[in-house]
């Protein structure tokens, strides 16, 4: 008896250390975020970027050599990542539209890639948000760009022809797709609602389970959520974040025909990040309608030992059997062979645009991504 009430006060008196330490974090935390807003009201007048992820990345490989343990690393970027974003929040609280409506996957993304810091706004479709962009309504939109299973979002790569934007970063998504209703009941489901590309990737699964059932396009896989909430013929292919904001019941889950289904989604902007040492940089181009005009614009990159990691092509819409090519390459833009790779495909072809340089997306640097 007396050894447990040892056992219990020891507890309790380790627990009442930890509460004293925990007033002295919240302290700390409320005097860093004080010293931020200082800071920034001081440097109000600087022409600065709204995010250095530079400076951000070099003070958390600080804070590494600084641990003496036990606290590991992912530990150590996870709770100053988690400062770090707050402090900016609110030195100058950034503006982030996505497309809507709530738990949409371009949602999840925006929410994932900058942490739930920031004022999240929805948009009808990709064209607004580039729009609210370009207009300094957002300080940054988050958007589609291609899925590891059905390819390019064609439209998103379109509006690059149309807005003058930078690509600030990119931010790889896992998909998992839900059928949902407001019963739950797989008798009840007479028309599946959802983006082309979620019925596209489910299409092996419908098929199969619903062969009679309609299908009907939206916007978003969060439009389908909201549809499928007012009516209980109605199912949602969306996100399980879908089932609770739109109270919906699951038919079934992971219904996606492959597994390992990922999104890519760009965040675009005005601004271009400094050189990590690990970058990529997008640019699109038109090239003379010419047989080899193409085989010979790409040569520059072949020439500088440079790795091409993506080459897509759109149709201009201003002449017939004319395009655009989207390319993805290693490095920075402020890297001397990337930039005189850019100028000599530059002379090659009837036009170019630089659409940014920005950092290489890692499961490591997720929360760090802003």
């Amino acid at each position: 008896m007396t050894e447990k009430k040892d056992t219990l006060s020891r507890r309790k008196s380790y627990q009442d250390q930890m509460d004293a330490i925990d007033s002295q974090i919240l302290n700390l935390i409320n005097l860093r975020l004080e010293t931020g807003i200082k800071t920034e009201t001081g440097t109000a007048t600087c022409d600065t970027p709204v995010i250095d992820r530079n400076y951000e990345q070099k003070h958390i490989e600080k804070l590494f050599s600084m641990n003496k343990g036990p606290a590991s690393k992912e530990l150590i970027q996870y709770i100053f990542n988690t400062i770090i974003h707050a402090t900016r929040q609110i030195q100058r609280p950034i503006t982030i539209s996505f497309l809507g409506p709530r738990a949409s996957y371009t949602h999840m993304a925006a929410l994932s890639h900058f942490m739930h810091s920031g004022q999240f706004v929805e948009q009808v479709n990709l064209y607004d948000i580039f729009r609210e962009v370009e207009k300094n309504k957002s300080h940054y939109g988050v958007v589609p760009v291609e899925n590891s299973i059905e390819g390019a979002v064609n439209h998103t790569l379109d509006l690059f022809s149309s807005f003058d934007l930078k690509i600030c970063a990119e931010h790889y998504e896992p998909i998992s797709h839900t059928l949902l209703s407001l019963t739950g009941n797989p008798e009840d489901v007479k028309k599946i609602y959802s983006h082309p590309q979620a019925l596209a990737q489910c299409r092996g699964w419908i098929k199969k389970n619903h062969p009679q059932v309609e299908l009907f396009e939206t916007s978003s896989t969060s439009k389908a959520a909201f549809l499928a909430s007012e009516d209980k013929s109605i199912a949602a292919i969306a996100s399980r974040k879908a089932a609770q904001i739109y109270t919906l019941q699951t038919v079934e889950s992971c219904i996606e025909d492959h597994s390992g289904n990922i999104t890519r989604f760009l965040i675009i902007g005005k601004d271009m990040p400094e050189p990590t040492g690990n970058d990529k940089t997008s640019i699109m181009f038109a090239t003379t309608h010419v047989p080899g005009a193409l085989f010979k614009t790409l040569e520059p990159v072949d020439k500088a030992g440079l790795n091409m990691l993506k080459l897509e092509s759109r149709p201009t819409r201003d002449q017939n059997w004319s395009y655009y090519f989207f390319m993805d390459i290693e490095g920075h833009y402020q890297d001397k062979k990337v930039s005189q790779t850019i100028e000599e495909i530059k002379n090659l072809s009837l036009s170019l645009k630089i659409l940014g340089s920005y950092p290489v997306f890692s499961t490591q640097d997720n929360n760090a991504a802003f």
